[in-house]
């Protein structure tokens, strides 16, 4: 006759088997094999492709999904350890978009520290953008030294500068000249258009200062 204990443990199996959702395991172990494919393809393919167009790349560097590149005569894109580049939607929970890195002038830089994140970001640089170490920024963010078509606005680049351990919501503007301090946090959809200064969160249509952190 089996022990009362014997029968505990089974009745425990078959109490978890019946609670088991074994399409949704099944499911998820897939996706996990398809996000392992895509991050060990893109990120070796990618590496090549950024030491081929001349970009100082650093150790460790993921790239999961499209990223287009362009880097203009005697530009400078440096990218340093650690970075991780998303740009596949299995590698954001709101989805992303390719993600796009240029250089538009001789002589334009566009610089970013250790170990910082990007999803679905667009990054165009005329004259000088300089990221720091520990920055993440959310899907859908675009940065730029300039504005488009200055051909007709007549307008002039002006350098961008983000500090460290800062974060970007998702869908942000950040436009020219503008400088945004260590450890400051920007709500999603802002449009940065000011200074913000170090250690404070802000948010906005544009983006004002909510409080300092």
């Amino acid at each position: 006759m089996p022990s009362i204990y014997n029968l505990t443990i089974v009745n425990h199996i078959i109490s978890k088997l019946k609670k088991a959702d074994f399409r949704a395991e099944f499911f998820n172990l897939a996706t996990a094999f398809q996000k392992s494919v895509i991050h060990h393809l893109y990120t070796q393919l990618g590496r090549a492709k950024f030491r081929m167009a001349g970009v100082r790349l650093g150790k460790n560097v993921s790239i999961n999904g499209k990223v287009y590149l362009s880097r203009f005569k005697h530009s400078t894109i440096k990218i340093g350890n650690n970075c991780t580049f998303n740009a596949h939607d299995l590698f954001n929970t709101r989805g992303t978009g390719h993600c796009i890195i240029r250089t538009h002038t001789d002589y334009a830089l566009i610089e970013i520290g250790n170990n910082s994140g990007f999803s679905g970001v667009s990054i165009n640089a005329c004259q000088s953008i300089k990221i720091g170490k520990n920055v993440m920024v959310g899907t859908g963010t675009a940065i730029a030294d300039n504005d488009d078509h200055p051909e007709r606005l007549g307008t002039e680049p002006k350098p961008v500068v983000i500090g460290d351990n800062v974060f970007i919501g998702m869908r942000c503007i950040i436009m020219k000249g503008v400088t945004i301090g260590n450890n400051a946090i920007i709500g999603a959809g802002s449009i940065v258009t000011k200074d913000i200064p170090a250690n404070s969160v802000a948010a906005g249509v544009p983006c004002k200062i909510i409080r300092q952190v």
